[in-house]
């Protein structure tokens, strides 16, 4: 009698992340600019559009693998931190804005008019109130035009309107919108769940093992 020694094998098969149907929509954007509401009122994307733009932004970069200035990621590394320093940026701003907070105007009834009266604040605090928020400013504009720039470039999206500086007007005067477009036009929602505070904003795939 011949005896074949036999050893069972077990192979281990990881999960792949759900194929973006977006990949393949080339030419034009997959909805409006004004299609925040698509997924329903209460959709993750929204919420961090309308709240925290900022966070939207670090996750779409993160997708188009991205640096935190907008820019083409040299190394896996590299793009793999994106959103965390947007986070970190956006943290570190509203919490300089709240230790340099400067209270508005007010206007107050004054010997029969109306006078604009302004809070005894140091100058120099005024300043650094000031150029936060406008270095803030900048910043968020600079990187999701760049961003907006390249998810039409990668999905050869030609400019229809304020050629030759469309996604600079989207950014600045549709923040928001811009960045829940950008967030639909890199994923397939109806496939992919949602999330408001992982690095993609999608769910974290699951590894599955097969015997």
């Amino acid at each position: 009698m011949i005896t074949v020694p036999f050893t069972p094998t077990m192979k281990v098969v990881e999960a792949k992340p759900i194929n973006n149907r977006s990949e393949n929509i080339l030419g034009h954007w997959k909805d409006g600019l004004c299609d925040c509401c698509k997924f329903g009122c209460f959709h993750p994307h929204l919420w961090n559009a309308w709240c925290f733009p900022v966070v939207l932004m670090g996750q779409v970069l993160t997708r188009m693998k991205m640096n935190w200035l907008g820019d083409a990621a040299l190394e896996e590394t590299e793009w793999r931190s994106t959103f965390r320093k947007t986070l970190y940026v956006a943290i570190g701003y509203f919490v300089l804005r709240t230790a340099f907070y400067v209270p508005p105007a007010t206007v107050q009834f004054v010997n029969g008019h109306y006078e604009e009266i302004f809070p005894d604040v140091p100058i120099w605090k005024i300043i650094i109130h000031k150029v936060l928020i406008l270095t803030f400013a900048i910043y968020v504009l600079t990187v999701l035009t760049k961003l907006r720039r390249a998810a039409r470039a990668k999905y050869s999206i030609p400019e229809e309107r304020c050629l030759g500086c469309e996604d600079l007007c989207c950014s600045l005067w549709c923040t928001p919108c811009t960045a829940a477009q950008l967030a639909r036009q890199t994923a397939d929602y109806e496939v992919q769940h949602a999330q408001c505070c992982t690095s993609t904003g999608f769910e974290p795939d699951p590894s599955v093992s097969a015997v």
